[in-house]
């Protein structure tokens, strides 16, 4: 009795490890893998949205893309396009001098929403998390509203 109650307990403490190691060994910030964005190097690279199930208007699929290079924001929101320098602080993305944007009228009012609310957004100091190859940004009141973008691969 005392050999299998032994056995029961390294077999219990083997699992406990392993549950350790795959859910806390990561350095993540928060139990779902995500963490926050430290600098403007996280962001380095294109980024399009794929999750908008949080936006507060419909979204023209693959219409809505940024990219960072050093301190430089490009963005297209719809059928515009703009620019500007950006500074992560405390996992936020701050847009110091505002965005340049073109202003060429959208004929397709569902990508004048998405391009109002996009400049909105990141006019806002969205708070940025990332998990894997997918940046999170969240906003509003209470971050009542969030976007979902995968990394592009470069050259794509």
């Amino acid at each position: 009795m005392t050999a299998a109650l032994a056995v029961v307990l390294l077999v219990v403490a083997g699992a406990a490890a392993l549950r350790l190691q795959v859910v806390g060994g990561g350095g993540d910030d928060s139990t779902n893998g995500s963490r926050t964005v430290a600098s403007v190097e996280d962001l380095a690279g294109r980024w399009v949205a794929v999750n908008t199930t949080g936006a507060p208007a419909p979204v023209v699929p693959r219409t809505l893309s940024f990219s960072v290079d050093g301190d430089r924001l490009s963005v297209q929101p719809g059928c515009n396009s703009g620019g500007g320098r950006v500074a992560v602080e405390d996992s936020r993305l701050v847009v110091p001098d505002g965005l340049a944007v073109t202003e060429m009228a959208c004929l397709d009012a569902d990508r004048m929403a998405q391009e109002a609310w996009v400049l909105e957004m990141l006019s806002s100091r969205p708070r940025l998390e990332i998990s894997g190859p997918y940046l999170y940004l969240h906003w509003g009141d209470g971050e009542r509203w969030w976007l979902g973008t995968e990394r592009q691969p470069a050259g794509a």
